[in-house]
């Protein structure tokens, strides 16, 4: 019990690191001027190579103690489906949204952790949990539309690739919880991560980075925002979240996203973007899905 109140503590902490990530994609992107400096699938590549590296020392000992074989396919799950597309589907959409919609968007993460877990897990979801993601989910909703008319549009394209992307985050949780709860937060890590330093590291060359440090002055400072994103924003928090879905369960642990839009519109506001009374009430909406969610009653999922 104690481990899973430590977890609930850190949705909190992790939900400043994710809602911080969304303007540092942007940063990594474009210099404070708005001259574009690395494309959106540099930035990806980037971030998940830098991540990747991290881990790729523990790969070894995890390959040691792999428990079966089949495990290497949760594990690629993970690093794809959680990590390395999702990484060049926001970096893509971001490209014309706002960095704060993207951060809303992302928000669906619970809802398709729920209907991804039903229909290939068989997971057990409560009322109370149902009910707690409906209201979440209309306080995302509701933040979308009042967003509209304040920032620069609200394009489909880009926002299918984050509901995609929020797709994929629901199959990787789901595996994590269901096929992978034998391994600790670190392996679960490493085995997702060096499945997507291959990738990402082609990457970099296929989408010619090198060729920017040499072209643009901003080079070096958007690359420090892609650093912080890729080992702090990625690196760190993939432990920090692999921890909480171990402690608590799938749907809980999603739930970190329903934050993540408080704290991208609060980023947006010490920006000095335009914020109105009624994103307030449907931040506190967001809140009151997110303790339905996580208050327990009776038999919780597994």
């Amino acid at each position: 019990m104690q481990n899973k109140q430590i977890s609930y503590l850190l949705i909190p902490l992790l939900a400043c690191i994710w809602g911080s990530s969304f303007i540092l994609m942007k940063r990594g992107m474009f210099a404070i001027d708005g001259q574009p400096v690395f494309t959106s699938a540099q930035v990806a590549s980037i971030r998940i190579f830098l991540a990747s590296v991290v881990f790729l020392p523990l790969l070894p000992k995890l390959l040691r103690n792999l428990q079966r074989k089949k495990d290497l396919l949760f594990f690629a799950i993970v690093g794809f489906g959680g990590n390395l597309i999702p990484a060049f589907l926001f970096t893509y959409a971001e490209q014309t949204l706002d960095s704060g919609i993207a951060g809303i968007m992302n928000s669906f993460t619970p809802i398709f952790t729920i209907i991804v877990g039903m229909l290939l897990f068989r997971t057990k979801i409560n009322t109370q949990q149902i009910i707690g993601t409906i209201i979440g989910f209309a306080g995302i909703t509701w933040l979308i539309f009042l967003s509209k008319p304040v920032h620069s549009g609200f394009e489909l394209t880009p926002a299918l690739a984050i509901l995609f992307a929020t797709l994929l985050y629901g199959l990787s949780l789901n595996t994590i919880k269901h096929k992978l709860a034998n391994y600790t937060a670190i392996q679960v890590a490493t085995g997702g991560f060096s499945m997507a330093f291959l990738p990402a590291f082609i990457g970099l060359f296929f989408y010619h980075t090198p060729r920017v440090f040499f072209n643009n002055p901003d080079a070096l400072s958007s690359f420090g925002y892609i650093s912080v994103l890729g080992l702090i924003g990625t690196a760190f928090a993939v432990i920090i979240f692999n921890l909480i879905i171990a402690q608590t369960t799938a749907v809980a642990a999603s739930t970190v996203t329903y934050f993540i839009p408080i704290i991208a519109v609060a980023i947006g506001v010490w920006n000095g973007e335009h914020f109105i009374w009624q994103q307030l009430l449907s931040m506190l909406v967001i809140i009151s899905g997110v303790l339905l969610v996580n208050i327990k009653r009776g038999k919780s999922n597994k």
